[in-house]
C-alpha cells in the first residue's frame, strides 16, 4: 500500500510562516523518498517480530503549527523541527520519517497490549505518558533493531530524550535497562 504524504498549506494558522511552508513543499519529495526507502521494511519487522498484522498509514498529514505530532486523527508529524527555515538545528528527516512510524505504531500497541499487563503494573506509578510509550517503544526498538539499524535506534533515543516533557526518556531509561528488557514488552503484545 502506498502512503500519501499531505501537507495542507491553507489548513495552517496564520502563525505558520511563508517560508516554513516553502521549504517543507520543496522537501516533500524528499520526505516521500526517504518513507518508501524506509517505511514498508520497518512495517514488515513489525508483523514479523510480533506475528500479526500491521499495515502502513495510508495517509500521513504533515503540519508546521504548534501542534505536537499525534495519532488522534490519523497519523499527524508536526515538521517545524526539520527545517532549516525554521530552527538553526534541524533534526534529520530520517528522525521525522521515525516519528511517522511511531504514530502509526500507536493504535497497533493500543489494540494489542493485554488489558491486565503486569507490565504496566509494575509501572503503575509512571505518569501515564510514560506507560502509554513503554510496549510502543519496545515495538520501534525491536523494528529497529530487525531492519539492522542501530544507529536510527540509536538516533530516536537521543532526540527523543531531550524532548520537553521527559516522558519519551523516562521510556527508554526503562526500556534499555538491561539488553533484552524491551524483549518483554514484545512478548506481551505477541500474545
Amino acid at each position: 500500500m502506498t502512503t500519501h504524504f499531505v501537507f495542507d498549506q491553507k489548513a495552517e494558522s496564520q502563525s505558520v510562516q511563508a517560508e516554513w511552508s516553502i521549504e517543507l513543499n520543496e522537501r516533500l519529495p524528499e520526505i516521500v523518498k526517504l518513507w518508501e526507502s524506509i517505511g514498508p521494511a520497518l512495517v514488515e519487522a513489525v508483523a514479523a517480530t510480533t506475528k500479526k498484522p500491521f499495515s502502513a498509514p495510508e495517509t500521513v498529514h504533515l503540519t508546521l503549527t504548534d501542534q505536537p505530532s499525534n495519532s488522534f486523527f490519523g497519523v499527524t508529524v508536526n515538521m517545524r523541527y526539520a527545517l532549516r527555515s525554521f530552527t538553526a538545528k534541524p533534526v534529520p528527516m530520517r528522525y521525522k520519517i521515525d516519528t511517522v512510524f511511531h504514530e502509526a505504531l500507536h493504535g497497533f500497541v493500543s489494540r494489542n497490549t493485554p488489558k491486565m499487563s503486569p507490565l504496566l503494573a509494575q509501572h503503575s506509578s509512571q505518569p501515564i505518558c510514560v506507560r502509554n510509550h513503554l510496549h510502543l517503544l519496545a515495538l520501534q526498538k525491536a523494528s529497529l533493531l530487525h531492519t539492522k539499524d542501530p544507529a536510527a535506534l540509536e538516533q530516536v533515543v537521543a532526540l527523543d530524550s531531550q524532548l520537553p516533557s521527559g516522558c519519551y526518556k523516562r521510556a527508554w531509561s526503562l526500556l534499555n535497562a538491561t539488553p533484552s528488557t524491551y524483549l518483554q514488552y514484545i512478548e506481551e503484545l505477541s500474545q
